[in-house]
């Protein structure tokens, strides 16, 4: 387990953290379907991409892996049998590629059930960042037909593309170039705060539109993120971001709370006057 870093006014944001953290809870409570969001590429890559595979007696045999891919990263070897992907059995390469096409720029993840060694083992594989979900518990699909041979190439990169998308206020654009930045250098902390505070202004801007599955997604990630940034030395600057970030969604959950309350409130009544307008009638035919 990580040490945390001891960090000036750590009072005042651990407090707020922890009162996000319930307002989170609270507003849940009133909401019904709970809407995930998702940051990821334009464009879904196929999940399958750098697998080389042959035909086999059961299923489809593994010849090739890609290092670094997702299929490697998801401990697919070669030699491994492929019998099953997500709930449909494969046995031959035609049915293998109708699959893997079928779910190109659609599935971010899926279970493959594999033989190796004659022992059967089932593997997640996905589309997300493996660094991002180390490091921040963040799901996010990187940009992965763009590499660098240095991580501190990618970093800068995409870091220069976010502050742009930033200067030319399109925040979610920003977020996912700080996210494919992080995906380089997971550790950056200042691209980590980056992208932190743009999780709350997207859940801020949300909140006050009314679209609380989204507002409360945004909400989560950003606080997450915060909560792994308390690990890192943080300077006064950034802590007053962290304090202003909260504030702002904090206020934002109040005022959607006060608008529900008042909603719901609004809707008994009108159901209570509809009522005794119907019993009055009744009593007025009797």
């Amino acid at each position: 387990m990580r040490r945390r870093a001891v960090i000036r006014d750590s009072w005042f944001v651990d407090r707020a953290f922890r009162s996000a953290v319930i307002l989170l809870v609270v507003v849940l409570r009133f909401t019904i379907h709970e809407s995930r969001t998702t940051v990821h590429a334009a464009e879904l890559p196929s999940l399958f991409r750098g697998i080389v595979i042959a035909d086999s007696q059961l299923g489809v045999r593994v010849v090739n892996v890609e290092e670094r891919s997702q299929a490697h990263l998801a401990d697919l070897r070669p030699e491994d049998i492929i019998v099953r992907i997500g709930d449909r059995e494969v046995n031959t390469i035609d049915e293998f590629a109708a699959l893997s096409n079928s779910m190109k720029g659609q599935a971010v993840r899926t279970t493959l059930l594999v033989f190796r060694s004659g022992t059967p083992r089932e593997l997640s594989l996905h589309l997300y960042s493996y660094p991002l979900i180390r490091e921040w518990e963040i799901e996010f699909v990187p940009e992965h037909d763009i590499r660098f041979a240095e991580a501190h190439v990618g970093l800068a990169y995409w870091a220069r593309l976010g502050r742009g998308f930033e200067e030319a206020d399109k925040p979610l654009e920003a977020l996912g170039a700080y996210l494919n930045a992080l995906h380089h250098a997971p550790v950056d902390s200042a691209v980590a705060l980056s992208a932190s505070r743009l999780y709350l202004r997207l859940s801020e801007e949300a909140l006050a539109e009314r679209r609380l599955g989204t507002g409360v997604a945004f909400l989560r990630q950003g606080v997450t993120m915060l909560d792994h940034l308390f690990d890192y030395p943080l300077t006064d600057e950034q802590l007053a971001t962290v304090r202003d970030g909260l504030r702002a969604s904090l206020e934002a959950l109040r005022h959607l709370q006060t608008r529900q309350l008042s909603s719901i409130i609004e809707s008994r009544n009108h159901e209570t006057e509809v009522r005794c307008q119907k019993s009055e009638f009744r009593k007025a035919v009797i």
